[in-house]
């Protein structure tokens, strides 16, 4: 039986050093907590060295406030503060730190020496070794404070060997510092890595600009501006082009008041409006700001500040959803097919088709009529011409060697297009993109993606009607258990999309009938790839219907049929992208060919 111990209070050194395993993790978290005292000093300049990572030093100069002399020693005592004095002003923080533990903690851990000045000339420095003031005196210096810290973790092995190398450390610093800078652009940063200068970032630069340090310049050019406020609560920042997104999430930087912070709020809220613009498993770029009232935040969750609870989760998700999508509506669109029924060459002559009016333009549930053999026979996308003889006229027009005089006695045309906006369909490339070629940029259309999303706006704009095929005999598909009560799950959804099931024993589920769009072949696929994916909602379904019901790749289509899927595509308000979030078109301007061609740099 284990012997009684006597309570006693630990001894101001321990206490300290039990406080740094959770402050002070690695260099980078000590560099953070020293940059953010020099904000809350009111700093405008800021110099920042370190040597090894920041295992030997760190040191960051400001020109802040300063520091009294008789309140050096009080600095690095725990749980002193200057910046709360009630209770009360815990719920309304809008200093970065707050808890008094930070340099205690610091200095407990490492050679530390504080220096500061309230006036230019006229200072103070303080040495501590491993939580003990060595010495206090004056220094001559200009206002503002100057933290050294020499030897982190030398009187602690066991944390020492839990460092990365080097290398590893010193980019740890570096991106601490730029995300620091980023939300701080009226003052001046400066960060050397020995005596080399890694960034220098001058005060009254913009987010884009100090954005390039650390990202693609391509990248941060092809940004969109987020912009949105709801009352007291606000959203701005940068987000990435869905075509630059990535692998990894290393590059969705979100902020609170400032303050930078790891929040799955915001990062979910983001990741959702770029729903159906990327894959799933890829992610996007952003540098978002939100600004709430103080009593709307607690800060005080994680004592090394990098997590937030918010009041209300519900409202901040929404406006950081509703301010990304809004800024994702601005990616430019493919303009609308030339109002010209001139036939262009290529290798034969094509037919342009003439669009309709807006007013006119009507999805219709008859399906194409193609030929049997026809990629897209029975396949039930919209059709929607402005004039069906004008489309037979032109479609019975035998191809001549040069572009025929336009027919004076075609149907009235709708208002003539400007010339940047007309559009001519060149013809298929590869059995799988569509060439589009306007005044000022040329544009492949991925067939399959597109004629995904004319399938997905179609199923999700005409509801779940369950339009149904009956099979002879029912198609029997074995089944894992754990596949089993998934399909019990989603059984209504199923039903609602068109399916006649029962569930068997062993145990295997038997289709009676499969929704109208699909083949029994594809069927199998579609559940298998639902259960697969795990797939709950109703839009999560109808994306994988329109994927098995879509016209594959290296389906060839004729003139009539790209036409009729580039006007139907067209027509749709969030074309941009299939359901998964692949994009439907690659575009090309005029000046990017001249650069490919090495016309122009």
């Amino acid at each position: 039986m284990a012997s009684a111990r006597q309570i006693r209070l630990l001894p101001p050194e321990l206490q300290n050093q039990i406080a740094a395993g959770e402050v002070v993790e690695r260099p980078a978290s000590v560099l953070k907590e020293l940059i953010e005292n020099a904000l809350d000093a009111g700093a405008t300049r800021l110099r920042v060295l370190i040597r090894d990572g920041g295992q030997s030093c760190i040191r960051v100069s400001d020109n802040g406030c300063g520091i009294p002399e008789n309140e050096l020693e009080l600095a690095v005592t725990r749980h002193a503060t200057s910046k709360l004095s009630t209770i009360e002003d815990l719920s309304a923080i809008r200093s970065f730190g707050f808890r008094g533990e930070a340099l205690p903690s610091i200095a407990s851990v490492s050679r530390f020496r504080l220096a500061s000045a309230t006036h230019d000339g006229e200072g103070s420095a303080l040495e501590v070794l491993h939580g003990r003031v060595v010495a206090i005196g004056p220094a001559a210096m200009p206002r503002g404070t100057e933290v050294e810290v020499q030897d982190l973790f030398a009187n602690v092995p066991a944390r020492l060997k839990f460092l990365k190398q080097p290398a590893t450390e010193t980019r740890k610093c570096g991106d601490l510092f730029v995300r620091i800078a980023l939300a701080n652009l009226d003052v001046d940063f400066e960060l050397l890595n020995g005596e080399r200068t890694v960034h220098r970032f001058l005060a009254g630069e913009d987010l884009p600009r100090r954005l390039s340090a650390i990202w693609p310049r391509e990248l941060v050019d092809s940004a969109h501006h987020v912009d949105m406020a709801d009352g007291p609560f606000s959203v701005r920042g940068l987000i990435g082009d869905p075509a630059t997104a990535q692998a990894r999430g290393d590059r969705i930087l979100v902020y609170v008041n400032g303050r930078p912070v790891q929040d799955r709020t915001m990062i979910s809220a983001v990741r959702e409006a770029y729903r159906g613009r990327i894959l799933g498993k890829e992610y996007p770029q952003a540098v978002l700001f939100l600004q709430l009232p103080p009593d709307e935040v607690d800060v005080n969750v994680h004592p090394a500040k990098t997590e937030v609870r918010f009041q209300d989760e519900g409202t901040v998700f929404r406006l950081v959803r509703r301010a990304v999508a809004k800024a994702l509506e601005a990616c430019t669109d493919v303009p609308p097919l030339t109002e010209n029924a001139a036939h262009f060459s290529v290798s034969r002559s094509l037919p342009v088709l003439p669009v309709a009016p807006p007013q006119e333009r009507a999805f219709a549930d008859a399906p194409v009529p193609a030929r049997p053999d026809s990629p897209l026979y029975e396949q039930p996308w919209p059709r929607k011409f402005s004039s069906s003889a004008a489309v037979q006229q032109l479609f019975e027009t035998p191809a001549a060697p040069v572009p025929p005089e336009p027919t004076p006695q075609r149907s009235p045309d709708p208002a003539p297009q400007p010339e940047a906006a007309l559009t001519r369909y060149l013809g298929q490339f590869a059995d799988t993109y569509l060439i589009l070629a306007g005044s000022t940029e040329i544009t492949l259309i991925d067939q399959h993606a597109a004629h995904e999303r004319v399938l997905f706006h179609m199923l999700r704009t005409s509801g779940s009607r369950g339009d149904r095929r009956p099979l002879l005999m029912p198609l029997e598909i074995p089944m894992h258990p754990s596949q089993a009560l998934l399909v019990q799950e989603i059984w209504t959804q199923l039903d609602e999309l068109g399916f006649s099931l029962e569930l068997a024993t062993e145990p295997k589920l038997l289709l009676h009938a499969v929704p109208a769009l699909l083949t029994p072949s594809k069927a199998r696929e579609f559940l298998e790839d639902a259960l697969t994916d795990k797939a709950s909602s109703m839009e999560d379904l109808w994306a994988v219907m329109a994927c098995k019901a879509a016209i594959k790749a290296g389906d060839v289509l004729t003139p009539d049929e790209a036409l009729a899927l580039i006007e139907s595509w067209q027509s749709l308000p969030d074309r941009n992208f299939c359901p998964h979030g692949r994009p439907v078109t690659l575009r090309w301007s005029v000046g990017d060919l001249e650069k490919q061609f090495k016309r122009r740099s």
